[in-house]
């Protein structure tokens, strides 16, 4: 039996030691194969530049030119391909132009035929790149011709880039219906652009929707997505409008008239219906002029809690006055126990005004309950001489909130609400020695109210298309009943 298992064990291991031994030898041979490795830093360095990550797609692009150089495969065509991913991203990345010619007439050195790839073709590469090649055209022209007469021919005029590619982008031309397409552009900061909007209209629709695109963080770029809700058709058209500090246009890709149009694979027209809902007939009620934008995302629901505190100034609600007859009022910083929940919801007048209504539900822990004698003046107050303390405040207000703008995934806002209900504060009241308390002292609330008002600041973090982490901070500020209370709270937030 243990003959018979160490033999199992010596043909165990020499199969784990052939297939070793065969992995080793292929992936040997895929290191020996010097193109391949040029293809694949290739494929890496424009997955980074899809990302925006420029620095790298650089550095890969250069590691592929130095294995070219060492393999003695300039003139090959996949150094030519190289030159040309790098130009592209020297011209449409960085913005440097003549860094990216230079690399544009390598590769038209190595193979006059060389095209752009595809996926980086925008106005301004193709402007770089047609320069490029006519200089490259002049050159082997000027070797091989006879010397230059007297009065030549002028040369026809170099193209440029039209006043459209101010903003670069590339269009999307093809999607699937029923999933969102990703649009981004970079909108050059010479443009003075103060907001970057997505124009896109449904098939079947007449009105484009409106939703302002983010910015990538520390660049010059600009991305959000046409939604899936918009996306049921047979295509949907989209353009890209830049405007300054007044509203005004100061760039374009497409337009109304001309705008991009997505083939979405033939997906089935719905007369204009999408989930239920009529956007041309949404977009009409919103109206065009003086109304809010079209964005598809206009309505707001948010459930946040928190915690608070503040200063108060008023009489206990329980022992309004000690053993002897004397009012206990007073002021002083309390906290508002235990939790407090405020549910809202609201609708976007504008892409950064939100009108809402909010709620305070307030669960307050921590008051004693008081008993007090036949001869306490407190027992008056209450049923049969026996207090209960509060457990809860409510309050209702309506809220107006403006986002400040997104930078990256956050967007800073500032809010001011008023409304009526009441906050609570606890008060601790052990250093009177009351009729009823227990040893170690009272604890009661002083309410405040019912007129309430005040500001609110805070921050959102974008989840997804929909869902967005809110955080912030409101003053609360109560008359006649005197109270300034601040809440902290944090919760989730739904757009659509």
């Amino acid at each position: 039996m243990t003959l018979i298992s160490n033999r199992y064990r010596y043909v165990v291991l020499l199969t784990v030691f052939c297939t070793a031994v065969t992995w080793g030898l292929r992936a040997e041979a895929q290191d020996s194969d010097p193109v391949q490795k040029v293809v694949e830093l290739n494929k890496k360095a424009l997955a980074a530049f899809a990302d925006l990550n420029l620095d790298e797609a650089i550095k890969l692009l250069k590691e592929a030119l130095e294995v070219c150089e060492t393999q003695q495969l300039e003139k090959h065509p996949a150094a030519a391909r190289t030159h040309v991913h790098l130009g592209a991203v020297y011209v449409a990345g960085l913005r440097q132009r003549d860094n990216g010619m230079e690399e544009f007439k390598k590769a038209l050195r190595i193979d006059p035929n060389i095209k752009i790839t595809k996926t980086l073709l925008n106005p301004e590469v193709q402007s770089a790149f047609t320069e490029a090649s006519m200089d490259v055209s002049e050159e082997s022209a000027g070797q091989g011709s006879a010397p230059a007469a007297a009065n030549p021919e002028p040369s026809p005029a170099r193209p440029t880039a039209s006043a459209e590619s101010a903003i670069l982008h590339t269009p999307a031309t093809e999607g699937v219906a029923g999933q969102p397409i990703p649009i981004r552009a970079q909108v050059p900061a010479s443009l003075g652009a103060e907001r970057v909007v997505l124009a896109y209209r449904p098939d079947g629709v007449t009105n484009f929707f409106r939703r302002e695109m983010d910015r990538v963080q520390d660049s010059d770029w600009y991305q959000t997505e046409i939604p899936a809700e918009a996306t049921n058709g047979a295509s949907i058209a989209y353009y890209i409008l830049a405007q300054d500090a007044q509203g005004l246009p100061v760039g374009h890709n497409g337009t109304e008239t001309q705008p991009h149009i997505v083939d979405l694979g033939g997906g089935s027209a719905s007369g204009g219906i999408i989930n239920g809902v009529n956007p041309e007939v949404a977009a009409d009620q919103a109206g065009a002029q003086g109304g809010p934008e079209s964005e598809g995302l206009s309505l707001w629901v948010a459930l946040t809690a928190g915690t608070g505190f503040g200063y108060y100034s008023g009489t206990p609600e329980a022992n309004r006055t000690d053993d002897g007859g004397k009012s206990l009022k007073g002021s002083g910083i309390a906290m508002s126990q235990l939790v407090q929940i405020s549910p809202e919801v609201g609708y976007f007048y504008s892409d950064s005004l939100l009108f809402s209504l909010q709620g305070r539900f307030q669960l307050v822990t921590g008051p004693s309950q008081v008993k007090f004698s036949d001869a306490d003046k407190n027992k008056a107050a209450c049923n049969g001489g026996t207090c209960q303390p509060s457990h809860y405040a409510l309050a209702g207000l309506a809220k107006v909130t403006w986002f400040l703008g997104s930078f990256g995934r956050f967007a800073p806002f500032l809010s001011f609400a008023a409304g009526a209900g009441q906050i609570r504060e606890v008060v601790d009241l052990k250093k009177y020695k009351l009729d009823g308390c227990p040893a170690g002292g009272c604890k009661d609330t002083v309410v405040g109210g019912p007129v309430l008002f005040g500001p609110g600041a805070g921050i959102t973090f974008e989840l997804s298309e929909h869902f967005s982490l809110v955080a912030g901070v409101n003053v609360l500020v109560g008359v006649p009943k005197v109270m300034a209370n601040m809440d902290a709270n944090l919760g989730l937030a739904y757009l659509r």
